[in-house]
C-alpha cells in the first residue's frame, strides 16, 4: 500500500436476487467453507454510482460503505462512511438509522460532525467499524472524530471514549484519545477492543469507559522524502506488551474471547491470545522494502501461513466451523483461513470490478468488511463499489422434483428432459437434443454416419455412439477432443456428457450431491 492509499483509506475527511434475502434463520449453515463452488455473489443493495438515497434495494445508493453488523431483530446495520450516516438494510429496502445531514463542503462532499443525541440528531464523521454486544448495544468506530460511540437499545447515541481530538492518551471517557480508529469488537464480558489505526495500537475499553493500550508503541522513523521524517508502524510478534502493529484495521473476537487483528500495514492477520498474553501471525507475511517503507509490500499468494500473502487486509469474520474470513481489500478478494491454510473464497484477484457471478468470477472493488449472517450467508461490504454484496448458494426454483433421480439446473431453472439423466463414470449424460436446447446448440444428424452434429456460432461438434471423443470443426479446421465420459444409447436416444458442452460454452458447471443436481450457470451476471 502506498502513501496515497493510506490517505484515501484512513483520512478521507481532510441486488438483484432471485429471492430477497432474509437475514435471520433458525439454523446456521456455513457449508460454503467446504463447497464454495456452489455459491455465488450477488448485490444486496447499492449501485456503482455514489449517493445517499434510501428506498428499495434496487434504487438505494451508498457513498463508501465500510462495515456491517447484523442486529438481533434481523436487520443489517451499515456504516455509510463518506455520507457520515448509519444505514439499515432489511429484506426489501434501505433506510436511514442514525446521523444528521449537515450539508456539503466546497467540493460538494457531505459534512461530518460530532454530536451525541437521539438517532436522528446525532452526528458522525467517517463512521467505520461496527460491533454489537449481547444486550443489543451498538458500538461505532467514529474514525474521523477519533472516538468510540455507543448506541443504546432505546436509540440514544453517546460517546464511550474519545473527545473528537486525535491523540494517543489513555484515560477514562473523554480523557482518552484515538487516531482514526477503524474497527471495534466486543467480547462476552462487554470489553470493547479498538483497532486504533494511525496510532498503530490495539486499545481496550472497559464497560466504565477506561481506555488502555495493550501493545508497545512503534518507534520506527522513516524518511519519506529527503530531509522529511515521519513515524511509521512496525512489526513484532511475541509478548503482547512488546508486540508492534502497523495500521491495524479489522477485529474479530473468537469463542475464547481472544482477538484476531487485520494488521493492514504489515499485510498480515495476527492473533492475540489473552490467556498467554502473546501475539502470533495466522495469515500473510512479507518484509519492508527498505528502511523507509511505510508498509510491508502487499502481494497475493494462497497457501500455508508462511507462504500466504495479503494486500491491505481489513474486515474479519469467524464462521461457526472455525474458519476466519478476511476482506483482502487491495487484492479485491475475500480470503478464508482454515486449518493453517489461506485460500481465496470469492473474487478475481488484483483487478477491481463490479461483476456478480459464481465465486471464482465475481469481482469486488476494495471490500472492507465481512459478516456471517445467522443463516450462514456472508455479507461483504464493497467500499469503492458502493454496494453491500452477499455470498449465498445458487438460485433454485421454489420446488424441485423428488424421487426422479438426477436433475439439471441452468441459471436457476430446471432443464426439461425427454427422459431422466444418466450417471456414467461419475459423469451426467443427457439426451443430445436436451443438451442442445439447454445450452443453445442447434442439433442435427449426419445422414451417412448417424453422428450428432451440435452447432453454436462457428463451431460444429460431431459426436457418435459409444465414443469418448468429439470432433470440433471451425472454419474447416478440425480437432479431436476428449470427452469426460463415453456417450451411450438408451431407447435409441444418444446420451452425451453435459459437462463437456457446458465447458465449451464457457459456463460454470458443478455437482450438488445433497440434491442430486447438476448446476449450470453463467460465470457472471
Amino acid at each position: 500500500m502506498n502513501r496515497t492509499n493510506k490517505r484515501i483509506i484512513a483520512g478521507l475527511s481532510a441486488m438483484t436476487l432471485f429471492l430477497a434475502p432474509s437475514i435471520t434463520s433458525a439454523a446456521v449453515q456455513t457449508d460454503w467453507t467446504q463447497s464454495a463452488k456452489l455459491y455465488e455473489i450477488r448485490t444486496w443493495a447499492g449501485k456503482s454510482e455514489l449517493g445517499n438515497g434510501n428506498g428499495s434495494l434496487k434504487v438505494a445508493t451508498f457513498f463508501h460503505p465500510r462495515s456491517a453488523v447484523a442486529l438481533s431483530d434481523g436487520r443489517l446495520l451499515v456504516s455509510d462512511s463518506s455520507n457520515h450516516f448509519l444505514r439499515m438494510i432489511t429484506t426489501d429496502k434501505v433506510t436511514g438509522y442514525a446521523g444528521i445531514n449537515l450539508g456539503e463542503d466546497e467540493a460538494t462532499f457531505p459534512l461530518g460532525g460530532f454530536n451525541d443525541d437521539e438517532l436522528t440528531k446525532a452526528a458522525f464523521s467517517m463512521p467505520s467499524g461496527l460491533a454489537v454486544d449481547a444486550k443489543g448495544v451498538v458500538y461505532v468506530a467514529d474514525s474521523a472524530n477519533h472516538a468510540i460511540r455507543k448506541i443504546s437499545k432505546d436509540g440514544k447515541v453517546t460517546t464511550l471514549a474519545g473527545n473528537g481530538l486525535m491523540g494517543s492518551d489513555n484515560g477514562t471517557g473523554a480523557n482518552a484519545r484515538f487516531y482514526n480508529p477503524s474497527d471495534v469488537a466486543v467480547d462476552s464480558k462487554g470489553i470493547v477492543y479498538v483497532a486504533d489505526t494511525l496510532n498503530n495500537s490495539i486499545r481496550k475499553i472497559t464497560p466504565d469507559g477506561k481506555v488502555t493500550t495493550l501493545n508497545a508503541p512503534s518507534t520506527r522513523i522513516i524518511e519519506y522524502v529527503a530531509g522529511a521524517v515521519e513515524e511509521a508502524g512496525d512489526f513484532k510478534d511475541g509478548p503482547l506488551a512488546s508486540a508492534k502493529f502497523n495500521e491495524p484495521s479489522g477485529l474479530a473476537i473468537d469463542s475464547k474471547d481472544n482477538l484476531y487483528v487485520s494488521d493492514r500495514g504489515n499485510q498480515r492477520v495476527r492473533y492475540i491470545d489473552f490467556s498467554t498474553g502473546t501475539v502470533s501471525t495466522v495469515a500473510g507475511g512479507g518484509d519492508y522494502a527498505g528502511k523507509n517503507a511505510y508498509y510491508v509490500q502487499g502481494d497475493y499468494v494462497d497457501g500455508t501461513v508462511a507462504q500466504s500473502r495479503l494486500n491491505a487486509p481489513e474486515g474479519l469474520a469467524l464462521t461457526e466451523d472455525g474458519a476466519l474470513i478476511v476482506a483482502d481489500s487491495l487484492n479485491h478478494v475475500i480470503r478464508i483461513v482454515k486449518n493453517g491454510k489461506v485460500s481465496t473464497l470469492a473474487g478475481v484477484p488484483i483487478e477491481p470490478g463490479s461483476a456478480n457471478g459464481v465465486v471464482a468470477h465475481a469481482q469486488f472493488n476494495h471490500p472492507t468488511d465481512v459478516t456471517v449472517l445467522s443463516d450462514g450467508r456472508l455479507v461483504i461490504v464493497d467500499e469503492f463499489g458502493n454496494k453491500v454484496r452477499i455470498l449465498q448458494k445458487y438460485a433454485q426454483p421454489t420446488t424441485l422434483p423428488t424421487g426422479k433421480g438426477i436433475s439439471v439446473l441452468f441459471n436457476g431453472k430446471l432443464v426439461p428432459t425427454e427422459v431422466p439423466a444418466q450417471l456414467q463414470s461419475n459423469a451426467v449424460l443427457l439426451p443430445v437434443r436436451d443438451v442442445g436446447n439447454a445450452l443453445g446448440f442447434s442439433v442435427a444428424f449426419d445422414k451417412k454416419t448417424g453422428d450428432a452434429l451440435l452447432t453454436k456460432g462457428d463451431a460444429v461438434y460431431s459426436i457418435g455412439k459409444g465414443t469418448d471423443s468429439v470432433t470440433k470443426t471451425i472454419a474447416g479446421k478440425s480437432e479431436k477432443l476428449a470427452l469426460n465420459a463415453k456417450t451411450s444409447t438408451v431407447d435409441n436416444r444418444l446420451f452425451i456428457p453435459v459437462r463437456f458442452f457446458a465447458d465449451e460454452s464457457n459456463l460454470d458447471i458443478q455437482w450438488d450431491s445433497s440434491t442430486q443436481l447438476v448446476v449450470i450457470r453463467s460465470k457472471t451476471f
